[in-house]
């Protein structure tokens, strides 16, 4: 090897035998003869030692040096000095050799006269820099080549900066200065980016941006630059003063290479971690060749389809997931490709994949690899079909919800109108199921919506379609039942039969026997002027009709069901105005005695006039009042009119001994019931003991003790209470006995019929007896007659109200009818002695 003058940066890989070489211009693989790329320079006497410095090198981690001889071309031999390290995580000793000759000159450069003295390339501080620099790699040879730079050439500052992007600079390493980032025009480095030449400048002024480069400072900027003469970053030294250094260039000139060498080493470094971060994310990766030949895969491979990814090196990647259809692209001839998959895990199941096939070309435009990226999708489409299922279908009891449902129900209408047949649409609804749910709980309810499900499914043909709305509410659809109306509806009549009877057989849970039972609403498709979106409306206005039939019930749609379904949704939507519009009213019933026939009280009943329409009947508002939370504003409304009128009449001189005031199940259970009714006595000044208040059986039901109490403490008042329409509900003597009521009133239904009806007039004849000897005064409501009032008072009835004395009256009549009557007025809320 020719010996050179300079500097050289050698690398030895002990398992190939494999030396190369690199000075400021090359780095390449030694190809010569001998043992080394000395052998033809190295003085004979010195190879021994040379060996021993490498084997020595291989044995340990610590840094060694050689001096030896090598002869130039006229024979001269020169003193020259080798530093190397073992690098075991690379495998391979590497190292600098340099010249060690020391001229006349002083070892340190002085200044003399105020002026610095030349330094020479041979000066041995060079070589000492060379040393220190041999074994250093990365970051600890740039932060040694500052300071020892800064220490050699005694300047204030060394760093070395790398370009970044926008013309932002780096700093890598530093001595003397502080610095992290800053742009390339604040610095007066910017020169040597454009010339690519190293730069020696003084400062004439303070730069605005780093105020502590300081005027007459000495600014040398050197430019590292790659082999492809692309410029990297670059070596700033600051010195104090107007300083001359002849050959500063050319001394930082033979640690460029090592310079520009390390710079892309920590280049390739930083991107071999990024790499690195990519190559081991959560998702597969596969690097093949050319003939899908596995070359490499990362962690996530073997995770995700359980290969070892060891053992499928090699493979062709066909062989690893075979298919009759092949791998699912054309690698050949792809530019990228990405879609769904259906691969072979190594268990042996299938899974869906997500692939991304991406070609890598080399620098002649052919590809080289295919790097496969993919993932395991398998939970993605759970989800998929979980998010279709909750879309689509009940998530209680699995059934079709009322959405997958409608899409059904056009599909079988549209085949029905097209094959003229005729199905039908049953709406199903529990009766009662909220008793169980708020007495048992909720987690009871849903088990009974489930096993209700079970059944019905039994039921099922194959092409029906039985959904769940919500609720306790279900729909079963009977497409194309026949061709036939008549025979269509025998079928949807005996199919309906049939699931009601499954529904209210018993259901066993936890050791106790639940009931319950269906009613069942029918409409048959297609009709004349239907509409796909009127069946459901239709089979649920029959299922009302079936439910106020007795429940347990089927009943089939009939135009005049929808007729009243309309005008109940015209006077539900109404109603709420015409409490705040002033459109209620109240008219008063008078009250007789059934021996003397003296006037002893009057029953409020509410009647609704709309604005320029006729009358709407207590009997057609009050249930759908009911059926709301309305009714309680509507019962508060009654109570505090009624007792305004009241006080009304008494200061106007006009005396009724008492006024009944009905109170629904509903008004009588809110929390505030028994506020209320101070709050309505305070503000009108009624008497407590000339107010009566009407309740009816079903007040009692499923809250018994809370009636009793509240009872008791109005009663403490003054107040009393009647028990409305006796005999017509749920009549329980063991309720009745432990209810401090005063009165009861026979319904109306078992007086109308008298004295035609034997079994009527039998019951209201022991109803008197039984009140007789419980200590309850009798009132009979409906009389009509003269005969239904002598039977009545042979009876014993204390009380009667009735067309036969009077309608409800509105105030005005009343007040007239009041003063007719006159006479002697009884007190009612004492027991009348046996007449």
């Amino acid at each position: 090897m020719k010996q050179q003058a300079t500097q050289m940066m050698w690398f030895y890989e002990p398992a190939q035998g494999q030396w190369r070489v690199s000075d400021h211009a090359s780095n390449q693989l030694w190809q010569g003869e001998g043992a080394h790329p000395w052998s033809d320079n190295l003085d004979p006497a010195d190879e021994a030692g040379f060996a021993r410095f490498v084997d020595t090198l291989q044995q340990g981690d610590k840094p060694g040096q050689f001096i030896g001889h090598l002869h130039d071309e006229s024979g001269q031999a020169h003193h020259f000095l080798w530093r190397g390290q073992y690098l075991a995580d690379q495998g391979l000793c590497c190292g600098w050799v340099s010249p060690i000759e020391v001229a006349s000159q002083p070892s340190l450069p002085v200044r003399l006269n105020g002026e610095r003295s030349p330094l020479l390339v041979q000066d041995p501080l060079l070589a000492q820099l060379a040393q220190a620099l041999s074994a250093k790699t990365g970051m600890d040879f740039f932060d040694t080549l500052t300071h020892e730079l800064a220490e050699i050439l005694d300047a204030d500052a060394v760093w070395l900066a790398e370009l970044g992007e926008l013309q932002q600079l780096r700093v890598i390493a530093s001595h003397g200065a502080t610095l992290g980032h800053y742009r390339l025009e604040e610095m007066p480095c910017r020169h040597l980016y454009e010339t690519r030449r190293a730069c020696t400048r003084v400062l004439e002024a303070p730069l605005p941006a780093h105020p502590w480069l300081a005027a007459g400072q000495t600014y040398h900027g050197h430019p590292l630059c790659d082999r492809h003469g692309q410029i990297l970053g670059h070596l700033a030294l600051l010195f104090s003063g107007s300083v001359a250094i002849p050959n500063l260039a050319a001394v930082l000139t033979i640690f460029s290479v090592r310079m520009v060498a390390e710079l892309e080493r920590l280049k390739s470094e930083a991107q071999l971690r990024l790499s690195a971060v990519a190559f081991e994310t959560h998702e597969g990766i596969i690097i093949t060749d050319p003939d899908y030949k596995i070359l490499r895969v990362n962690h996530a491979f073997g995770q995700i389809t359980g290969f070892d990814s060891q053992a499928v090196l090699g493979k062709r990647l066909g062989d690893l997931w075979p298919s009759q259809g092949g791998l699912g692209y054309e690698l050949d001839n792809l530019s990228r490709w990405q879609g769904e998959t259906q691969r072979r895990h190594a268990r042996g199941h299938g899974y869906p994949q997500w692939e991304i096939v991406t070609p890598v070309q080399d620098d002649k435009g052919r590809i080289s690899h295919f790097v496969i990226c993919f993932e395991d999708i398998s939970e993605r489409k759970a989800a998929e079909r979980r998010i279709q299922d909750l879309a689509y279908y009940d998530e209680l009891t699995g059934l079709p919800n009322r959405r997958q449902l409608h899409e059904t129900l056009s599909q079988a209408f549209s085949q029905a109108n097209r094959d003229h047949l005729v199905g039908a649409l049953l709406f199903i609804d529990l009766d009662h199921f909220k008793t169980i749910n708020d007495s048992l709980g909720h987690a009871s309810g849903d088990w009974l919506l489930k096993e209700v499900a079970t059944r019905l499914r039994r039921l099922v043909r194959q092409g029906d379609c039985l959904a769940r709305l919500g609720g306790d509410e279900f729909v079963l659809l009977l497409p194309a039942l026949s061709s036939s109306p008549p025979q269509a509806e025998m079928q949807a009549d005996l199919i309906a039969e049939r699931l009601i009877g499954e529904i209210a057989a018993p259901y066993h849970q936890g050791g106790q026997v639940l009931h319950i039972g269906a009613s069942v609403g029918i409409t048959l498709f297609p009709g004349r002027d239907q509409g796909v979106d009127d069946l459901l409306k239709q089979a649920d206005t029959a299922m009302y009709q079936a439910k106020s039939a007795g429940r347990k019930t089927r009943r089939f749609f009939d135009a005049a069901m929808q007729h009243q379904a309309d005008r109940r949704l015209l006077i539900h939507n109404e109603l709420r105005s015409a409490l705040t519009g002033g459109e209620l009213t109240l008219h008063y019933q008078p009250q007789h005695l059934v021996a003397g026939g003296e006037l002893i009280g009057v029953e409020a009943l509410i009647r609704w006039q709309p604005p320029g329409r006729a009358l709407v009947s207590p009997a057609e508002f009050i249930p759908i009042a009911e059926e709301t939370d309305l009714i309680v504003d509507i019962g508060n409304w009654v109570l505090h009119e009624a007792c305004s009128q009241y006080v009304s009449w008494e200061e106007s001189g006009i005396h009724i001994p008492q006024l009944s005031v009905n109170v629904s199940a509903k008004q009588f259970h809110a929390h505030d019931f028994v506020e209320c009714i101070h709050d309505v006595l305070e503000k009108t000044g009624m008497d407590p003991a000339c107010l009566n208040l009407e309740i009816t059986e079903s007040v009692v039901l499923g809250h018994a003790e809370d009636t009793i109490n509240k009872m008791a403490e109005l009663k403490q008042l003054g107040i009393s209470f009647a028990i409305d329409d006796f005999g017509a509900g749920y009549s329980s003597l063991s309720y009745l006995k432990r209810l401090p009521a005063d009165e009861l009133k026979i319904d109306r239904s078992f007086i109308q019929d008298i004295p035609r009806d034997g079994d009527n007039m039998a019951i209201v004849e022991a109803v008197i007896a039984m009140a007789r000897h419980m200590g309850f005064n009798v009132t009979a409501e409906g009389v009509e007659s003269r005969q239904q009032l002598e039977f009545l008072r042979a009876q014993g009835c204390h009380f009667y109200q009735g067309y036969l004395a009077s309608k409800p009256l509105p105030v005005p009549y009343l007040e007239r009818y009041v003063r007719r009557v006159g006479g002697r007025h009884e007190v009612r809320n004492t027991l009348i002695p046996e007449l």
